[in-house]
């Protein structure tokens, strides 16, 4: 009996808008929040789902805006076509700018290879005239200079600019002076 004395004491201490409040309004709103927590986690648009439950004349409102959107969207897909198509077109360009690079590169690297090439056959030519001067350097200047006449202009340079000075000088005075003249005029353009 005590008890029920009790619990009708508290009860009445309560009133009516408390209840009300801590019944109905409390769990309410917490309702609310979690649903709206939920809907925004599952990626929706509040917003759009609180206009689903406004009455209609609410909803033509929206519908103009949507026809005043649709409208604007419609000139959209054409510029979004011209995007599109100038997409396209620098995208071909870009390829065939690529294309042009790698055949570039191919030819700088064949380039690349031929001056090896000729670099090293640059260095075998120049062995091969150190040791056709040290030849001449053993022959006598007389004979030195009848082979340098019948040798092509260009091989009896070469030999000429390895020998040393006093032996480029004694065949040099046995060449008639026309070809003395021109190996001497080579000679110091090489220098």
């Amino acid at each position: 009996m005590k008890k029920e004395k009790q619990t009708e004491e508290v009860e009445e201490k309560y009133s009516f808008l408390q209840k009300l409040l801590y019944l109905f309004i409390i769990p309410l709103l917490f309702t609310l929040v979690i649903v709206l927590g939920y809907l925004t986690y599952e990626g929706k648009n509040i917003f759009e789902v609180a206009q689903s439950f406004l009455p209609a004349n609410e909803k033509v409102t929206t519908t103009e805006e949507k026809k005043e959107e649709k409208e604007v969207s419609s000139s959209q897909p054409k510029d979004s076509q011209k995007s599109s198509q100038e997409i396209i077109l620098l995208e071909r360009q870009v390829s065939e700018k690529e294309r042009e690079i790698t055949k570039l590169i191919a030819n700088l690297e064949e380039a690349n290879s031929r001056i090896v090439d000729l670099e090293k056959q640059q260095q075998e030519i120049k062995s091969s005239t150190k040791e056709l001067a040290k030849l001449y350097e053993g022959m006598s200047t007389k004979k030195a200079a009848q082979i340098m006449m019948e040798l092509d202009e260009d091989m009896a340079l070469l030999i000429l600019n390895e020998l040393s000075t006093s032996k480029t000088s004694s065949i040099l005075g046995q060449l008639e002076p026309q070809q003395a003249a021109r190996f001497t005029e080579l000679l110091a353009d090489n220098e």
